[in-house]
């Protein structure tokens, strides 16, 4: 996984919830397994299949976002941060 240092997920992060492109919300459960390939919503790295993949989900549908397991945890930070 070639992710951002935490550092640097902390401010993508940080501006993408100011600018409304990552949910400011709690999920209401999560799902969680072997990554897709798909870009994190956080770091813009793919999610490789030796990853593992978190996908929350929210009560609107339409919210779908995807993280690495650091980054999700900079999201979860900076989400509590911003309350």
């Amino acid at each position: 996984m070639a992710v951002l240092g935490t550092r640097d997920v902390a401010a993508v992060v940080r501006e993408k919830l100011a600018a409304g492109t990552l949910p400011c919300n709690a999920p209401t459960k999560m799902w969680v397994g072997n990554g897709s390939g798909r870009s994190c919503d956080a770091c813009g790295q793919p999610i490789t299949p030796s990853d593992i993949e978190y996908e929350p989900d929210f009560a609107d549908p339409s919210v779908q976002v995807r993280f690495h397991q650091k980054c999700l945890d900079v999201w979860h930070q900076e989400r509590a941060r911003r309350v």
